[in-house]
């Protein structure tokens, strides 16, 4: 008996993604974003105040608080576990390969979804932030239900795709604060174009006011609770990051760091492009030329230049990759033998680079922690050996099994092995380390801290703070420790004397270290 495609597509898609979302390795966080927004969340949660981004007790609108909300959420549902608090760019990740493909089958037609959404889980940007807990999954996900509310919102459509096309925005806001104006600016041409007639449907507008109408809240009650010079730190900060040379790369950082984030694929992406711009017409040339080479446009023009901003255009790249491949394996199609070769020869190359890792005593010096060197080996053999079988196969099916079945198996062991959960492990087997986990389990911890941090005192102060089970208050100076606590200090800020115990916490939690103050004799 044949089995339902209803019933084998959903198994046929949790083997593919499941070794991919769910590792078995363990997880620790980088400092920034992700543990940033993690402890936010962590202050939120255990002190019920949902209203002010916090750092301790002071509010810090440095950046809106939508992530930190769902976050936090998550960790009252679920506990302050891993799972707790990734779980928000887990479903987004979900929702996005969904999103991408409906887009797909829209734009690029029938069994061209699946083929576009399975690219973009087998990208290693977009595999990146869906394990990390922070703004950019969720981010995606609204800009592409905006994306595909709009495409559906036709004239004899009902009233929830113009619902949707202007609902996605104030969440979107809320998560990425006025960044959210750069992919709405980039939809603009279809919507002016091709979609205008929603602009005259008052359930779009009816869905843009009720987007909005949770940031207009949170920033109403915000101003009430904590005045301007608080709150108008969102526009200090829009102000530093259009204006400060700190992550500054130039105008053609995209240019490269996209297809370098999205390789293999970007590859095939530029094929696709090439070949999709003769062809597509109409809303098909607005969505898939127009809206990403406008984003990619606004994005190179803002000061700013992060890989994170990049992940907005994964989606297209994987929609490019889509056609390309499944031109080039298309039933009929007159394959370049070339091509087959020459991406047969890369494969062999990865093969040649496998078998040197494994070499005893090898001078390819490659390592990227936490992943052992085998597993980077194995990775590479497992993409070489697929591709180089390439040339073989004369069923199309056989050809994309080729193409696609070493990368998913490479990223399937990188996964496995921590390289996309485990971001500090040196910082986070120093917190295991017996002495440190018995000072970190009597009690509240405190941080001695009396000036403004930045460099790496901040960001190792994140991780040990998010390390500790539980974290006391912020202090100004050590006299105002209570005998018998424990405190994170840095090294040097404090005398030597028996009234202090200390921890060696290890130089891998540098400059921070674990101080107790002794009761005084007699007590």
């Amino acid at each position: 008996m044949t089995r339902s495609p209803r019933y084998t597509n959903p198994v046929v898609a949790l083997l593919a993604l499941g070794p991919l979302l769910a590792s078995a390795a363990p997880r620790s966080p980088l400092a920034h974003d992700e543990g940033y927004y993690m402890l936010q969340a962590r202050w939120i949660a255990l002190s019920g105040h949902w209203l002010a981004p916090p750092w301790w007790d002071q509010p810090l609108y440095d950046r809106t608080i939508g992530v930190q909300w769902l976050i936090a959420a998550s960790q009252r549902l679920l506990g302050a576990d891993p799972i707790g608090e990734l779980l928000p760019s887990l479903l987004a990740a979900l929702a996005c390969l969904w999103l991408t493909a409906q887009l797909g089958r829209q734009l690029l037609g029938p069994g061209q979804g699946r083929l576009s959404a399975l690219l973009l889980a087998l990208t290693p940007l977009w595999l990146n932030y869906a394990h990390q807990a922070s703004q950019d999954m969720p981010l995606l996900a609204l800009e592409l239900l905006g994306l595909w509310a709009l495409l559906r919102a036709t004239p004899g459509s009902g009233p929830i795709w113009p619902a949707l096309a202007g609902l996605w925005m104030g969440p979107a806001f809320l998560v990425k604060g006025f960044m959210v104006a750069l992919p709405a600016a980039a939809l603009l041409p279809l919507v002016l174009l091709a979609r205008a007639q929603v602009l005259r449907r008052w359930s779009f507008w009816g869905g843009l006011v009720l987007g909005w109408l949770p940031v207009a809240l949170w920033l109403g009650l915000s101003l009430q609770q904590h005045g301007a010079a608080v709150v108008g730190g969102l526009v200090e900060k829009l102000l530093f990051l259009s204006g400060s040379d700190t992550y500054s790369a130039g105008p053609l950082y995209y240019l490269w760091n996209i297809p370098a984030n999205t390789a293999p694929w970007s590859l095939a992406a530029l094929a696709g492009l090439a070949w999709g711009w003769r062809r597509w017409r109409g809303e098909q040339r607005l969505a898939l030329v127009v809206v990403p080479l406008l984003l990619l446009a606004l994005l190179s023009a803002f000061r700013t230049k992060t890989p994170y901003y990049g992940l907005q255009l994964a989606p297209f790249v994987a929609l490019w990759a889509a056609a390309a491949l499944r031109r080039f394996t298309a039933p009929g199609a007159a394959r370049p033998r070339w091509l087959a070769w020459g991406i047969a020869g890369l494969g062999s190359l990865l093969l040649a680079a496998g078998l040197a890792l494994l070499w005893p005593g090898t001078p390819l010096d490659l390592e990227v922690p936490p992943v052992p060197r085998a597993v980077l080996a194995a990775a590479a053999l497992a993409v070489g050996l697929s591709w180089g079988l390439l040339p073989l196969q004369r069923l199309p099916m056989r050809s994309l099994a080729a193409l696609l079945l070493g990368p998913w198996l490479a990223l399937v062991l990188l996964v496995q092995a921590g390289l996309f959960t485990d971001r500090s492990p040196l910082q986070r087997q120093a917190l295991a380390a017996a002495a440190v986990q018995s000072a970190l389990a009597e009690g509240p911890v405190a941080v001695i801290a009396p000036e403004p941090l930045s460099g790496d005192a901040h960001s190792q102060l994140i991780l040990v703070a998010l390390g500790s089970p539980q974290l006391g208050p912020r202090l100004q100076r050590l006299e105002q420790l209570p005998p018998g606590q424990w405190a994170w200090i840095q090294r040097g800020q404090w005398p030597q004397t028996p009234a202090l115990s200390t921890v060696a916490a290890g130089d891998d939690l540098a400059p921070w270290t674990l101080v107790r103050r002794n009761p005084a004799p007699g007590r």
